[in-house]
């Protein structure tokens, strides 16, 4: 998938996930994705449970109707997996040239995964890092129970695959492109989903933790709906309605009783991110604070709660932001509905997927030479 830079190209990507699919139409050129279409059609609820497609007739359904609403005659598409069975996770193995490697990742995966490995599509990335007699490696590897339900899917409504990647590595590639050479050494994405919130570390601009909590915007909306008896329109309005930073004004009671319903929720959520904080930086050597975390990237439809980078920041002590796709000059957004523009946190792993091939042909950040590390691992 060589691309040259000049060259005009159109691009489809999707993302499936817990509520729906997201679809991305655009075009490449030069170093920019101009967005022509962004379509997002609702999936029934037990659809797709933790990245796995439970009810193929349904997803099938509903990417056929987003391709519809867009108006898609694009044939290849670029797609994400996502669930907490998916491994991306740095390992150390002995020095060995990469075409060995190619032929023995089967063997060496199996100590890492759960079950084992020809259940799983495996892939690597040699990190630059390491000694002479061993290598660090990015281990990356998601279950055929998940992944090929998703490409029967896909092929079954005409469409080619050509990538298929990981949710947080869309991500990440987002916000490689929108802050570049800017970006700290150490930096999370925090992806506030439906189901799960997954925690992704990136350091020296490379995946080196993910990990998946299962507490996320849905718990927030059952616990309303089970409190006070709302219907989900009336849980979700209410969601809408809190300000998170109105928890912020110490000394101040709060008269709020759905806003203190979901603060000990949103607490140990954030404990459980503050423990894979706490984890990464246990296994790296500190060089002159270069380890740190040093900011937060929040994403998924639960970012959107108002006030929630205030509180994350404030509760975690770091940096936070939302990750505005839109922010930057990499994506344009030529045909975007409004509300889409205001919602843009919902779709940075669509459109990461979409920004692929310019990273393939031209990487957005890229790691500098830095005194060995100790290796982190997934958080368990």
């Amino acid at each position: 998938m060589s691309r040259k830079g000049s060259k005009v190209e159109t691009v489809l990507a999707i993302d499936i996930g817990t509520t729906g699919v997201k679809l991305c139409v655009g075009v490449l050129q030069g170093r920019q994705l101009r967005v022509e279409r962004l379509v997002e059609t609702p999936l029934p609820s037990d659809a797709v449970r933790e990245g796995a497609i439970l009810d193929p007739d349904a997803v099938y359904r509903a990417v056929r109707a987003a391709l519809a609403s867009a108006g898609v005659k694009q044939k290849n598409v670029l797609l994400t997996v996502g669930g907490p069975q998916t491994t991306a996770r740095p390992v150390r193995l002995p020095r060995m040239t990469p075409e060995t490697l190619q032929k023995s990742i089967q063997f060496e995966a199996t100590r890492y995964l759960p079950s084992a490995a020809e259940e799983h599509l495996i892939g690597f990335q040699i990190l630059p890092s390491g000694n002479e007699e061993q290598m660090e490696v990015l281990l990356v590897a998601a279950p055929r129970s998940t992944t090929d339900p998703l490409m029967e899917v896909v092929e079954r409504a005409g469409l080619e695959p050509q990538l298929l990647e990981l949710q947080p590595f869309s991500a990440l590639r987002t916000v490689q492109a929108l802050y570049g050479a800017t970006l700290p050494f150490a930096y999370a994405l925090v992806d506030l989903g439906g189901e799960h919130t997954q925690i992704t570390v990136a350091r020296n601009a490379t995946l080196v933790l993910t990990r998946f909590i299962p507490i996320a915007s849905g718990t927030l909306s059952a616990a309303l709906k089970g409190y006070f008896h709302y219907t989900d329109e009336e849980a979700e309005q209410i969601k809408r309605s809190l300000n998170l930073a109105d928890l912020l004004n110490t000394g101040q009671p709060q008269e709020n009783p759905p806003l203190r319903l979901v603060q000990p929720i949103l607490d140990e959520l954030i404990r459980e991110i503050r423990r894979s904080l706490n984890y990464y930086q246990s296994q790296y050597q500190m060089q002159g604070g270069r380890g740190q975390i040093e900011r937060l990237y929040l994403y998924g439809g639960g970012a959107l709660m108002q006030g929630m980078s205030a509180y994350f920041e404030y509760k975690l002590g770091i940096p936070a932001q939302l990750l505005d796709p839109f922010s930057g000059d990499v994506i344009v957004p030529a045909h975007v509905h409004p509300e889409q523009l205001d919602t843009g946190v919902r779709w940075a792993t669509a459109l990461g997927t979409a920004l692929a091939p310019l990273e393939m042909a031209a990487p957005f950040a890229e790691p500098v030479a830095e005194t060995e590390p100790a290796t982190a691992q997934a958080a368990a």
